[in-house]
């Protein structure tokens, strides 16, 4: 079929963290579809989050169909699914082609969690994922915090207390 701008494609996640999509079913039909001048009729799926529609190869309906063991497209609606790209073989070359990750997605997307001093939306650090952080932060300081706040608020707790850090080289 070829790129086509008015269709999901490999491109589209390669500002996604990790190339990982999740969206919702809001529709599967088969549509004509024009293409480099080419008209074909293909399935079709359409997504309630707004972004754009996505042609359906055997592979990817192969794969809904196995995720949710069906293939009833009414039964489909609704259904989140996780797009991601690969690596294929395909026309005597290798392509990027998207996906449908084999595995159910989360029935929906994790809460964002946010710092309580600056509002800005805790992101992992070292091995500790977000909550982990708020957790742990919430122990030490009484909130949930940034990694910048936390910092800010030992530095803080360590000036207030007149402790002296010694820091080895």
């Amino acid at each position: 079929m070829g790129k086509n701008p008015n269709f999901l494609g490999s491109w589209d996640l390669d500002d996604i963290p990790g190339r990982v999509l999740t969206l919702t079913i809001a529709d599967i039909s088969d549509e004509e579809v024009v293409s480099n001048g080419k008209t074909e009729v293909c399935t079709v799926c359409r997504f309630a989050e707004d972004y754009k529609p996505m042609i359906l190869n055997i592979t990817n309906k192969k794969r809904i169909a196995k995720l949710y063991k069906t293939k009833q497209t009414e039964k489909l609606l609704g259904r989140r699914v996780s797009i991601t790209t690969e690596r294929v073989k395909a026309f005597g070359d290798i392509y990027d082609a998207l996906r449908i990750v084999q595995k159910l997605p989360p029935d929906k997307a994790p809460e964002k969690i946010v710092c309580e001093n600056c509002g800005s939306e805790l992101a992992p650090v070292g091995r500790l994922t977000p909550a982990e952080l708020a957790k742990y932060t919430r122990t030490k300081y009484g909130r949930c915090l940034c990694s910048a706040c936390a910092t800010a608020a030992a530095n803080t707790t360590t000036v207030a207390s007149g402790d002296k850090k010694e820091t080895n080289y």
